[in-house]
C-alpha cells in the first residue's frame, strides 16, 4: 500500500542487477548509516523473499544513547542523515545506493521512516530513496525515549512506460502533404501582401530612401 510522503533523498548507482526473489535467491539489503560526519555503521538488514508477493524480513538495531544523542545534535544543526544500502543478491553481486534525509525530519517522524526500492519493467532495483513519515516542517521538540528505535516501512515502486509519440502518422501526413505540393493539388489560400511582400518591401524602401536622399528637390517643388 502506497501514501505520499515529503521525500528528501539522492540516490547513486553503481550498478544494476535482476531481482532473483521469485527464482529460487534470497536478497539481502545491508543498512549503513551515517550521524554527521561519523563514519558509517551497522544499522540493520532488509530480506527480500517475494518480490510479487512484497514479503520482506527487517532487522535493525536500537540506537544507543550516543547514537541519539548524535541524532538530536545533527538535526538541530538541520544535518543530513545518510543511509547506505547495499544490494546482495545470492551469488554475491552487489550493489550500492546513497539517500538522506533532514535529520530533523527524522527525528520529528520519531524514527518512522521510508525505504522505497524503485523497480524497471524487467525488476531490476533503479534507485533506492528514503523518506519520512508524516510530513514535517522541522521545530518541535521530541523526547529521547522516542529516538529507540526504528520504525521502518519498505516499499515497492515499480517504473510506469509514458506515452509513446505517434511519429509514423505523423511522417505519413508530412509524406501526403509533401507529395500534394508536388502535384500542384494543393492551393495557396494567403492574401496577397502574404504572397508578394517580398517584392512589395524592396520596392517600399526605395521609395523612401529616394525621398530622404533628395529633400531639396522635394522643397523647390513646393515653393513652385
Amino acid at each position: 500500500m502506497c501514501h505520499h510522503w515529503s521525500i528528501y533523498c539522492v540516490c547513486f548507482v553503481k550498478y544494476q542487477y535482476q531481482l532473483e526473489t521469485d527464482h529460487g535467491g534470497l536478497l539481502t539489503i545491508s543498512l549503513r548509516h551515517a550521524l554527521g560526519q561519523e563514519p558509517f555503521v551497522e544499522r540493520g538488514r532488509i530480506t527480500i523473499q517475494s518480490i510479487n508477493s512484497q514479503s520482506v524480513a527487517l532487522q535493525q538495531s536500537a540506537l544507543s544513547n550516543a547514537d541519539r544523542d548524535k541524532l538530536k545534535a545533527l538535526a538541530e544543526e538541520d544535518g543530513l542523515y545518510r543511509l547506505e544500502a547495499v544490494v546482495r543478491t545470492h551469488d554475491s553481486k552487489e550493489t550500492l545506493f546513497l539517500t538522506f534525509v533532514k535529520a530533523c525530519a527524522l527525528v520529528e517522524s520519531r524514527m518512522s521512516d521510508v525505504v522505497t526500492l524503485s523497480l524497471s519493467q524487467d525488476n531490476n532495483i533503479v534507485a533506492v530513496s528514503l523518506s519520512t513519515q508524516p510530513i514535517s516542517s522541522c521545530g518541535s521538540q521530541v523526547d529521547q525515549q522516542h529516538l529507540r528505535t526504528f520504525n521502518t516501512t519498505v516499499v515497492f515502486r515499480h517504473m510506469e512506460i509514458g506515452p509513446v509519440p505517434d511519429t509514423a502518422t505523423y511522417v505519413q501526413k508530412l509524406e501526403r502533404e509533401r507529395e500534394a505540393r508536388e502535384r500542384g493539388d494543393t492551393k495557396d489560400n494567403r492574401s496577397f501582401l502574404a504572397k508578394y511582400w517580398m517584392y512589395i518591401v524592396p520596392v517600399l524602401i526605395f521609395v523612401l530612401l529616394s525621398g530622404a536622399a533628395n529633400p531639396e528637390g522635394a522643397a523647390g517643388g513646393g515653393a513652385r
